[in-house]
């Protein structure tokens, strides 16, 4: 920021929750059955769909705003739990393991795991006038089970 500031250089912030597409997903993740349960009360995490970040990117050059930051993510922030659950319904699949979160060896995950992260998007949908393709991981999962998958 300092150096856009210094040099007159336009500069916005995108800060993106959890990505997710038709080609990277929790539905492949548990076809291929690399996934676990991490149980954790009170977990939450922000997720976006890469064709909403396309769009907003877009439109955020069409509505350039220097020094601006925004938060990137759907409507509903949720565990991954959640998320693998409804995964595994979508599929029909036996849910998988669940591991407690003391358990996990590597400590990359288990940092991972420490915090919940929750974001607004208020700012994002209001500056760019944007009505998310993706409001939730349920729309999302839908589209990619209905017609990729």
């Amino acid at each position: 920021m300092d150096l856009a500031e210094n040099q007159s250089l336009p500069l916005q912030i995108f800060r993106l929750s959890g990505i997710y597409s038709n080609e990277k997903n929790v539905l492949k993740r548990l076809k291929a059955g690399e996934v676990k349960i991490i149980k954790k009360e009170n977990q939450f995490f922000s997720r976006i769909n890469v064709e909403d970040i396309t769009e907003i990117l877009f439109k955020s050059l069409q509505q350039f705003k220097a020094k601006e930051i925004y938060n990137i993510s759907d409507d509903k922030p949720a565990s991954s739990e959640e998320v693998i659950l409804y995964g595994s319904k979508l599929l029909n699949l036996e849910p998988p393991e669940i591991v407690e979160l003391k358990s996990i060896e590597s400590e990359m995950a288990r940092n991972f795991y420490k915090d919940s992260k929750k974001v607004n998007n208020k700012k994002m949908k209001e500056i760019f006038n944007y009505k998310l393709k993706y409001p939730t991981y349920v729309e999302g999962l839908n589209h990619i089970f209905n017609n990729i998958i």
